[in-house]
């Protein structure tokens, strides 16, 4: 399993870093013994190590355990690292997933988008119970400090977690990337060298081979380690802010039933704006979707300015009504589709429009050919075959019996969000584009193995940003 970008290092044991993991999983309780486990397997040095360290670990926990990995097409060698992580697993008796793009993402959102789009679904097909990541200590300081330039509150200064409810678990996130290099060579372990980690067009990079080591190396030494300090004291702040919310919420509440609750208004404006958004959003989580920063900033405009009778459309089917000295917050289920605006796209031509999906607004963007990273920013993109589509095309929410084909053949819209631990009142939240002929997308979630975009072929290019 040597090639090109391969290195591989010397030889004894790293017992240590074992026996450190293995205290760690059971302190945090962060995998259960007896479960599936799939490992998402760059091929890289930590994605390697943490299957070496789980495959130590495998009968002291009994652990099944599989990996999957998944090529985004963006390098000339991503096909042969495929086919390297392939073997690799095939040496270690390990069942694999090996998936690809239908199309070459254009920026690193992209990319993240579609691997976690199918990592999830092999996860799933594998009868995993959690998908196992291999972030590590350097990775959270480096999210740290580019969340910090960019302004982020306590909850982004958290960084990375452990664990993303349900599914998705980083073990390796105490480990130092130096800690995982010196196992790496008592193991003797052979791994793939990315060289896209290395381009400094990437803001990332730019933090990780510029910003952090001149910054050590001029004015703060033990830089990373006090990022790593700040994101655990930002994550405790926020565990802290979440209880005192929840409290607060409590005493809110004047009634609830099932998808509704009826809030205290005066009570509510008592409280500064700030505090206020972090009440709305646990005042929604409670009967939908957590809303997020567009979401917040429509409840608390609507609590400063709104009339009795009067309402908003929050994401995910959840509205907000006045009733004199109250607020209603209430999920309306199927009802939901009612406040929807679907939009048909006619032909390939060049245009925008604007969609409500599960009460939130959605811009719709189309053209024939590729859209450059200007008009995409911030947007959720998909390419087809212009040739494949069977116009006119639809944006609208899901609908019972919606169906949609994938690799492994066609299956229910419902089994797919189930399959993906998405829950009911979550589900009209997710835009779906389809023409005559049935599913294409489910924007977010899931692509159709429909009409791809093909070298050569013609491109048709749909792209959605939720707006206020």
């Amino acid at each position: 399993m040597n090639g090109k970008h391969r290195r591989s290092t010397g030889r004894p044991e790293g017992d240590d870093l074992v026996g450190r993991l293995d205290s760690h999983l059971r302190a945090a309780e962060l995998l259960a013994p007896a479960s599936a486990i799939t490992v998402a397997l760059s091929g890289g040095l930590d994605s390697v190590v943490l299957l070496d360290l789980l495959l130590r670990l495998r009968d002291r926990w009994e652990w099944a355990i599989s990996a999957a990995h998944f090529d985004h097409r963006m390098r000339e060698e991503s096909a042969t690292d495929a086919l390297w992580v392939k073997e690799l697993c095939e040496s270690r008796g390990v069942p694999c997933r090996i998936g690809s793009a239908s199309h070459t993402p254009r920026n690193e959102s992209e990319a993240r988008e579609l691997r976690y789009e199918f990592l999830h679904g092999a996860r799933a097909s594998l009868g995993a119970h959690c998908l196992v990541t291999a972030h590590q200590a350097d990775d959270q300081a480096e999210t740290v400090l580019f969340r910090l330039l960019r302004g982020s509150g306590l909850a982004g200064l958290a960084g990375i977690p452990a664990r993303r409810a349900p599914s998705v678990v980083r073990p390796l996130l105490p480990f130092w990337r130096s800690e995982l290099e010196a196992y790496g060579r008592a193991r003797g372990l052979s791994y793939l060298a990315d060289p896209s980690n290395l381009d400094l067009t990437i803001a990332r990079n730019r933090i990780r081979h510029r910003l952090i080591p001149e910054l050590e190396a001029t004015s703060k030494p033990e830089l990373r380690r006090d990022l790593y300090r700040l994101s655990e004291l930002a994550g405790r702040a926020d565990a802290v802010v979440a209880e005192l919310t929840d409290k607060a919420v409590d005493g809110l509440i004047l009634g609830a039933a099932e998808a509704r609750i009826v809030v205290a208004r005066t009570e509510l404006l008592a409280y500064d704006t700030t505090a206020r958004a972090h009440l709305l959003r646990a005042l929604v989580a409670r009967v939908g979707p957590r809303p997020g920063r567009i979401g917040t900033r429509i409840a608390l405009k609507f609590v400063d300015s709104s009339s009795s009778g009067r309402a908003v459309d929050l994401a995910g089917g959840v509205v907000m009504r006045r009733e004199f000295d109250r607020f209603i917050i209430e999920r309306l289920a199927a009802d939901a589709e009612a406040l929807d605006e679907e939009l048909v796209i006619g032909g390939p031509g060049c245009s925008a429009g604007l969609a409500v999906i599960g009460g939130a607004r959605w811009e719709v963007c189309w053209k024939l050919g590729a859209a450059d990273a200007g008009q995409t920013a911030n947007a959720r993109v998909a390419r087809f075959d212009l040739v494949e589509l069977d116009f006119p095309l639809t944006v609208r929410s899901r609908r019972p019996g919606d169906r949609v084909r994938l690799a492994a053949g066609t299956r229910k819209l419902k089994r797919v969000f189930t399959d993906r631990k998405i829950g009911r009142s979550e589900r009209n939240a997710y835009p779906v584009l389809l023409d005559r002929s049935g599913v294409l997308w489910v924007v977010g979630l899931v692509r159709s193995a429909r009409a791809p975009a093909r070298e050569g072929g013609e491109v048709f290019s749909v792209w959605l940003r939720q707006v206020e």
